[in-house]
């Protein structure tokens, strides 16, 4: 291996645990510093249906059962989101967007903390992956995923990602221990139950069981069986999701739409679809090898795990949400990461692939530098984007909120005669009748007053993101 790529001192003097903490803790306190500064009480949009009306409304009636919080919203069943807000709730016995988001930055440091911990673990691991802590510094403390910190609600993408890394770890490191890929299975069969798209944590975790069988020495009875219960869930859990029709216009009309969303979703972190071969070659080279040679590492198979999660996650996106997609929206973002991290392990390894000078080598290192460039670049180049966008949505939301005041003030019905956007619910009807409920307005947070012309102002520049998975 090659000094220039070891392991630096202070690195190997460090636990890996200890590491991959540090990582969490720093994104920790950037997500909640973006809390504090650009979220604001008022619960906003799909809250009001996925939250109120499915999860606090009935336990306050003390009506509330288990089918009622794994209704469909929209195609999603969100019964963590559920949980959350009710846990929420019952802590500040308030219905807070700021205190779920709060929550939300909890479960988030926990992402970036696993995909480093997984990544150093190993002794005698890929050469060069102290260079992953940089790489997850800036996946955690960026804001290019600011709709998913910003509301509550958005707390499904986080426990979908948690669920989908330590299902895929557990075949990858312990494909011949049944309780490991029990706890596998009953993941992924949880993982259902966060969004629609959960149900490709069972099709990414039989992958990582069938490359463990093929890559791993051992019985491979045991992960086999597993592998067909995972591919029957997923079956399963398509079965089970809804069939919105007004939500047909959302996908892709045709295999063109389709093939260009996709490069555009494997394409991120950047704009231009093609980018993405240059994205996902790293991981589609070392992944192929590993195929052809028979040999892998459990941390290169936890890698692969994750990159064949993601990437099922851009196709999804792209079919389900691909007409006139130009760039994901924000909220997606965060299920790209696990593949981005992954790809940059990959990338690592193919830099130290071919110790011998030659042109193959240089094609590799040069694969590698450009998938370095591809990735940093754009996060670096969108934070004042971001940042700007975080202000836009603040002042929106403000404005929202001192409707909404001015309403239960004076319960004046024209108080809520607005635009769309000026409303933190899209139906003024629909929202006069959950705030004309006296149990709602018991739970709803103490709200700061508003400046209406400087909210007015600020907030008119741009209609607020849509919530929702």
């Amino acid at each position: 291996m090659h000094q220039s790529l070891s392991l630096p001192r202070a690195a190997r003097a460090s636990s890996p645990l200890l590491l991959a903490g540090a990582i969490a803790l720093l994104a920790l306190v950037a997500r909640l510093l973006y809390v504090q500064h650009f979220s604001t009480p008022m619960p906003y949009w799909d809250q009001w249906d996925g939250e109120w009306a499915t999860a606090l409304k009935p336990w306050l009636d003390g009506s509330l059962q288990w089918q009622t919080l794994l209704e469909p919203h929209n195609e999603h069943r969100i019964l963590p989101t559920r949980l959350l807000a009710l846990l929420s709730y019952a802590v500040t016995g308030q219905w807070n967007n700021v205190y779920e988001a709060r929550i939300g930055a909890l479960l988030f440091c926990l992402i970036p903390g696993l995909l480093v911990w997984h990544a150093l673990r190993d002794a005698g691991a890929a050469a060069g992956r102290w260079l992953l802590l940089p790489l997850a510094l800036l996946l955690s403390v960026l804001p290019f995923t600011w709709e998913n910190f910003l509301v509550g609600f958005q707390t499904q993408f986080y426990v979908l990602v948690l669920s989908s890394i330590t299902s895929i770890a557990l075949v990858a490191r312990h494909h011949q221990r049944i309780p490991a890929l029990l706890a596998a299975i009953a993941l992924s069969g949880f993982a259902t139950t966060i969004m629609a798209s959960g149900m490709l944590t069972a099709v990414a975790t039989a992958a990582a069981c069938l490359l463990a069988c093929l890559c791993l020495p051992g019985r491979r009875g045991p992960a086999l069986c597993a592998a067909g219960l995972l591919v029957a869930i997923a079956v399963a859990a398509y079965a089970w999701i809804p069939v919105i029709e007004a939500n047909g216009g959302l996908r892709a009309q045709g295999v063109g739409e389709f093939l260009y969303a996709a490069s555009r979703t494997l394409a991120w972190p950047m704009r231009s679809g093609g980018f993405a071969l240059i994205i996902w070659l790293p991981a589609t080279v070392m992944i192929l090898r590993m195929v052809i040679r028979r040999q892998a590492s459990p941390t290169d198979l936890v890698m692969a795990g994750l990159c064949i999660w993601s990437a099922l996650q851009a196709l999804a996106i792209a079919y389900g949400r691909g007409h006139g997609l130009r760039s994901p929206m924000p909220r997606y973002m965060d299920l790209f990461v696990p593949g981005l991290f992954a790809n940059a392990w990959f990338a690592i390894q193919l830099w130290s692939l071919l110790p011998v000078a030659s042109r193959l080598r240089t094609a590799s290192r040069t694969v590698a530098v450009l998938f370095a460039l591809l990735v940093v670049y754009p996060l670096l180049g969108r934070i004042g984007k971001d940042l700007e966008t975080m202000r836009e949505f603040k002042a929106a939301t403000l404005l929202q909120q001192h409707n909404v005041q001015r309403y239960l003030a004076t319960g004046e019905p024209s108080m809520l005669q607005v635009g769309e956007f000026e409303l933190p619910y899209p139906d003024a009807a629909r929202l006069k009748v959950y705030l004309d409920d006296p149990a709602l307005r018991r739970v709803l947070p103490p709200l700061q007053q508003t400046d209406p012309a400087a909210a007015q102002g600020a907030g008119s520049r741009q209609g607020p993101a849509e919530a929702g998975p």
